[in-house]
């Protein structure tokens, strides 16, 4: 009997009590020693959203997550479970650069043989060629009155070309944040969708006509959430002008961005385009271009193309991804990310709808400034290594042969070319198409037109092309004398005094090509200084302690700046309010975390004689 009860009772003993969110801060706190998770375990996006270190259920309460996929307003996806994946497409940037669709398209209608006109071949963006190029060849109303024509052409021709443009690439790749990327292309669909409305067209026309583009980046998560929160509010944009539930689904024709490639360490980037095409199937891409990881040479390989071609069928075949629909759905944190970028997209939209429309506001320069602003931010988290930058500002081979920058376009009028004749009419268009290019009919298309309006253009930008340009010139001088400029690390007293800023040296200097010489720690200021004169490096790099420094920092510098010629004399560690004291002693340079690491080793590169 006794050995029942017992039995009975290890059989109903209860279950512990769930931890709860309290239990758990309390927790990490401890782990942090009393400091606030607010500041060690958030992290703060150039887009102004805090990421928390945990999301939970109720941190998405207020989000509308019961729809399905193919139900409104799309956060799931426009297609439901049986729909087909993504198209495999190339070439996507393509609607960056037409003012007008009709060149293309008639190209596309006149030349069968160079073939079909695909969704997104002769999608025209004429807001997106005024800030790549700084002016439109023709008035915006032509361009608008284009739009039209070519939507109506495309009906006609029985061909399923989308002739709308809606390009948020460009931002992407000038540093935008995805906020502004939303809002931006939102503005412009509405600038375009207002026109064709007022061309007597409907929505149910324009909506199949439209394509929305975008680049994905290597912040997974927010890239996810970016394409979520583009049908989102898409499908309220379109709504707000009428359009039925059918209409109001957005096309979202995505391809992997060039802002984040690099030309050192390039195969870096098949992981990054890896990521990226990752980040476009699950976030629910129509269409996705995979750009070759070595395009940023000007001159992609066939092992580049290859991959690119081979990686969709990986992610759709070996990850299984090709009929999964909205597998992220579900994840608190993308609920709430999407969520997030949502109503701050709607909000910068409202704001530009307010200064009179997306035309107006690139004319005035807003979002230009806007950009700007954002890319400076970025700048700063790159220089500073915050963002860093793998194979380039961290843990670079100094014994790879980089791949070669793309050269130089020709010079504007290095070749003239016969003016083409006027050309007024599609059908003028479609005969002469047979026999030309399209950078000839689109030439011709402009002729005699009335100048466009002009806009401040925006300029794209790699993160890394500012390292590379350093490193470049430790490279050339590596060419020119066949030896790498040298760092000499003076490391006072035992390894836990001065090894984790040796380290942070020997990474510092690496990003701008100097070779680290010294392993040998010192136990006066005299050895460390002979050994650093004596070892002929371009700089010398004390490594101690704050508490070290009153006494050991002025006494190293003079004494290595005694020598003649003398190195470069850099501090490792913030001189805090001893700062003018240690540059009178002699050092050139401080490096910390908070330095700028581009511009520092510039200088030192100045002061090492690296430049020719």
């Amino acid at each position: 009997m006794a050995m029942t009860t017992q039995v009975a009772a290890e059989k109903f003993v209860l279950p512990p009590v769930p931890a709860t969110y309290a239990d758990w801060r309390s927790t990490v706190e401890q782990e942090l020693k009393g400091a606030p998770i607010e500041k060690k375990l958030v992290t703060r996006m150039v887009e102004g959203i805090e990421v928390q270190p945990l999301y939970r259920c109720e941190d998405a309460a207020a989000l509308q997550l019961a729809t399905g996929p193919g139900d409104l307003p799309y956060l799931r996806g426009t297609r439901r479970p049986a729909g087909r994946a993504w198209r495999w497409e190339a070439g996507l940037e393509s609607a960056d650069h037409d003012f007008s669709p009709l060149p293309a398209l008639a190209l596309a209608l006149a030349r069968p043989e160079l073939g079909a006109p695909a969704a997104g071949a002769v999608a025209a963006d004429p807001l997106g060629w005024l800030l790549g190029h700084g002016s439109l060849p023709m008035p915006l109303t032509d361009c608008l009155d284009d739009l039209a024509e070519g939507l109506q052409a495309a009906e006609k021709a029985g061909v399923s070309a989308r002739v709308v443009g809606v390009g948020a690439q460009l931002w992407h790749e000038c540093g935008a944040t995805a906020v502004q990327e939303l809002a931006f292309a939102l503005a412009t669909g509405a600038e375009y969708w207002r026109a064709l409305l007022d061309r007597g067209l409907m929505p149910g026309r324009i909506a199949p006509r439209t394509q929305l583009g975008f680049a994905v980046g290597v912040d997974f998560f927010l890239e996810i959430a970016k394409l979520r929160a583009a049908r989102v509010l898409w499908a309220g944009m379109t709504g707000a002008f009428g359009a039925e539930a059918e209409a109001r689904k957005a096309y979202l024709a995505v391809r992997t961005a060039r802002w984040d490639k690099t030309l050192y360490d390039p195969h870096v980037n098949l992981l990054r385009v890896t990521t990226q095409a990752l980040s476009a199937v699950v976030g629910g891409a129509d269409a996705i271009d995979i750009r070759p990881f070595d395009e940023v040479t000007g001159a992609p390989t066939e092992l580049g193309r290859r991959m690119s071609r081979n990686l969709h069928g990986i992610l759709a075949e070996e990850f299984a991804l090709e009929n999964q629909i909205d597998p992220a759905g579900g994840s608190w944190y993308v609920e709430v990310l999407t969520g997030q970028l949502a109503q701050q997209a709607w909000a910068l939209f409202q704001e530009i709808e307010k200064r009179g429309g997306m035309a107006a506001a690139v004319l005035a320069g807003y979002p230009q400034q806007l950009v700007a602003k954002a890319a400076e931010d970025r700048q700063a988290q790159i220089d500073t290594r915050r963002r860093p930058i793998l194979g380039t500002t961290v843990q670079p081979n100094l014994r790879e042969e980089p791949k070669a920058a793309p050269t130089a376009p020709a010079p504007a009028g290095a070749k003239r070319k016969s003016v083409p004749k006027p050309i007024k009419s599609f059908s003028a268009l479609r005969a002469a198409a047979r026999r030309t290019t399209l950078s000839t009919l689109r030439l011709a298309w402009t002729q005699q037109r009335a100048a466009g309006p002009v806009a401040t253009a925006l300029q794209p930008f790699r993160a890394a092309e500012g390292f590379e340009n350093v490193r470049r010139a430790g490279d050339d001088f590596l060419a020119r004398t066949g030896r790498r400029a040298r760092v000499f690390l003076a490391r006072m007293g035992p390894p836990k005094q001065h090894q984790a800023r040796a380290d942070f040296s020997a990474g510092f200097f690496a990003a701008g090509g100097f070779e680290i010489d010294g392993k040998k720690s010192f136990t006066t200021v005299a050895e460390a200084a002979e050994a650093a004169v004596a070892s002929g490096a371009a700089v010398a790099v004390l490594c101690s302690t704050d508490e070290t420094y009153p006494e050991l920092a002025p006494a190293f510098a003079r004494a290595v700046k005694a020598a003649r010629p003398a190195p470069a004399v850099v501090l490792a560690g913030h001189p805090g309010e001893r700062e003018a004291e240690f540059r009178a002693a002699g050092f050139d340079e401080f490096i910390h975390l908070r330095v700028n690491v581009r511009t520092t080793l510039a200088r030192l590169q100045h002061l090492a004689g690296l430049l020719s």
